[in-house]
């Protein structure tokens, strides 16, 4: 490995700019200070269940750690806390170099997190999308260190369940697996209630999907279609989530000219691939194999990690700017926080965040200072008497006394103007997060899966969004739940239930005195039906043509709302031409790259209020 750059003293500046080099965006003001022993830097990523951090130990020890944080609604749900739990069990009965280090819990109160070492490096999707497919050489280094992995597991008696591009992370250290998720300890703790299938389709084990059944072999088998995948693009049987992949991951051979790729880059990967395949469990390869054929195919264990440029260059771009955080001081962390807008009321909350785990103190202000002519008159009794008038000396109480009920007369006003606009504005509407529901099995039936997605310690955020993500997850990643029955299936969209709004005593109000003017409260304007109606995907990740589900759902449901037509068939959850053709036509209305793809800038401009 050639000589690493140097990197720069560290400065407020370039302290933002290696946060976003690392993977990670600043934090907001609702985001907490600090979890448990950690302080947080950046956000990683978001979901439905919770948000994962980029964090630094408070005590100023080296490393850093990502964090994952459990929403309160689940952290209060027992069922859902013993899962979490089954989760941190599980990835601690895992020692080998080849997964991160679980670093630390918190299950005491009522936040629930969990802190892994965090790896400065790219996922293998992100890095197959963003610096293209792995060379051979590359793709053997993955046989071999993701061989370690699964041995790894295979001794502690853990099945992953989910091993796919988005759950293997690569370094200029080596390559790692993460997401325990949903993994499974061999004495039945798993994540997932019974009888369901968790996962991404293109990427299950075909005993999984038909029969639910899963152990190393089924590991093997989806690891076999990351590895094709990284060195051809696409997973062995197809792309997508629906219920044809998974009849075809089930019951077919992989895609001919996929494994004819594959085989001209070389004939003896094609060849071990396509025994990690076969139907027949018993048939593949074990772990060992693995590290044996990328051993005779010429990896050697412990050579420089064989990447291709550019994604060494950002590999260690990203491993320099972790550098840079890791020597950013506690007391300067806030400054990576997202400036904040002036309080609208006074006393509302600054910017720091909260400290999770410890109570947030109240924030002192002081009452603004209403002029005089806004004060309610003296009454009689209170006038100064003639002498008082006439002496400076006698004036001076007098004069404070008269501040001091101006002060309490407006504040008064101030009082009974709030409560007639919270006893007569309307409902505000809020758009929670959605419920994605996806395609099921081979058998129709629905699989559903909670909204958001993980955020792994590589540093992507993986967008809610990313799909349909597992309910073990401070976010999870694409994945699906699916049932395995007979018939066929289909993509139905789910709204996400919106939280219920608290109003105010509708039949009841004070009287007004006549001499003090009543503040029209100002009405809220409705929410846009794109945004109201429009609840089935809350995420930003990439969707271009050719895509279905309910990522495509959501954005034809919001084109549509828009005035923008999609095609004769309407919200089918179809990316066709129709589709691709009215995004054009809205990145052009909305000053944007006319480009069809659906990006965090067109879904920024799809959900906004204009």
């Amino acid at each position: 490995m050639s000589e690493q750059r140097p990197t720069p003293p560290h400065s407020p500046a370039s302290a933002d700019a290696s946060l976003a080099q690392a993977g990670a965006t600043p934090l907001r003001s609702s985001d907490p200070s600090r979890i448990g022993p950690y302080i947080p830097l950046g956000l990683l990523g978001s979901g439905g269940m919770g948000h994962v951090y980029l964090a630094r130990p408070s005590d100023g020890s080296a490393g850093l750690a990502a964090v994952k944080v459990i929403r309160p609604e689940y952290a209060e749900d027992a069922r859902f806390r013993r899962r979490f739990e089954r989760e941190a069990a599980v990835h601690s009965r895992v020692h080998t170099p080849r997964t991160p280090q679980l670093l630390g819990t918190g299950f005491d109160d009522s936040l629930l997190w969990m802190g892994t070492q965090y790896l400065p490096g790219l996922n293998l999707a992100e890095a197959v999308r963003e610096c293209g497919r792995l060379e051979r050489a590359g793709v053997w280094r993955l046989i071999a260190e993701l061989g370690q992995a699964l041995a790894a597991l295979a001794a502690a008696d853990v099945v992953h369940r989910d091993l796919k591009p988005s759950n293997v992370v690569l370094s200029l250290q080596g390559v790692y697996v993460i997401d325990f998720g949903i993994a499974q300890a061999a004495d039945g703790s798993a994540i997932t209630s019974t009888g369901s299938r968790v996962g991404t389709p293109a990427f299950m084990a075909p005993e999984y999907l038909r029969e639910g059944h899963c152990d190393t072999a089924s590991d093997v088998f989806s690891l076999a279609g990351s590895l094709i995948y990284a060195a051809t693009g696409h997973a062995p049987f197809g792309d997508g989530t629906g219920v044809d992949v998974m009849h075809r991951v089930a019951f077919e051979e992989p895609k001919q000219d996929i494994m004819a790729e594959l085989s001209a880059l070389d004939p003896a990967l094609a060849a071990l691939m396509a025994a990690c395949l076969a139907k027949d469990p018993a048939a593949r390869p074990l772990p060992r194999q693995l590290i044996e054929a990328a051993t005779a195919a010429g990896h050697k264990h412990g050579t420089p990690p064989a990447w291709h440029e550019p994604l060494r260059d950002r590999l260690l771009a990203r491993q320099q700017a972790c550098e840079v955080l890791e020597r950013v001081a506690v007391e300067e962390t806030v400054q990576l926080r997202t400036p904040v807008a002036p309080p609208m009321f006074p006393g509302s909350a600054s910017g720091t965040g909260p400290v999770f785990g410890q109570p947030t103190p109240p924030t002192a202000h002081t009452p603004h200072t209403v002029p005089a002519a806004h004060a309610a008159p003296t009454p009689p009794w209170q006038h100064p008497s003639p002498d008082q008038t006439r002496s400076p000396e006698g004036s001076r109480p007098r004069r404070k006394r008269k501040v001091l009920l101006a002060v309490a007369a407006s504040l008064a006003v101030c009082a009974v103007a709030a409560g007639a606009f919270l006893l007569t504005r309307p409902p505000m509407d809020e758009t929670a997060a959605p419920t994605a529901t996806d395609s099921a099995a081979p058998g129709g039936a629905q699989a559903l899966a909670p909204p958001g997605e993980s955020a792994s310690p590589s540093g992507k955020k993986k967008e809610s969004e990313k799909a349909e993500p597992r309910e073990s997850d401070a976010g999870a990643s694409e994945s699906t739940s699916a049932t395995a029955a007979a018939g066929e299936g289909g993509t139905r969209p789910t709204p996400g239930d919106k939280p219920s709004a608290t109003s105010g005593n509708g039949g009841g109000g004070g009287s007004t005195p006549a001499e003090t003017p009543t503040p029209t409260a100002p009405t809220t304007p409705a929410t846009p039906p794109w945004i109201s109606q429009c609840t089935y995907y809350s995420g930003t990740e990439l969707t271009v043509r050719g895509n279905r589900g309910q990522r495509v759902v959501q954005v034809q449901c919001m084109l549509t709302k828009r005035g923008y037509s999609v095609g004769s068939s309407g919200v089918d959850g179809e990316f066709g031409s129709a589709t691709l053709a009215a995004v054009k036509q809205f990145q052009g209305a909305k000053g944007l790259e006319v480009d069809g793809e659906v990006g965090p800038n067109t879904w920024a401009a799809l959900r906004s209020s204009t």
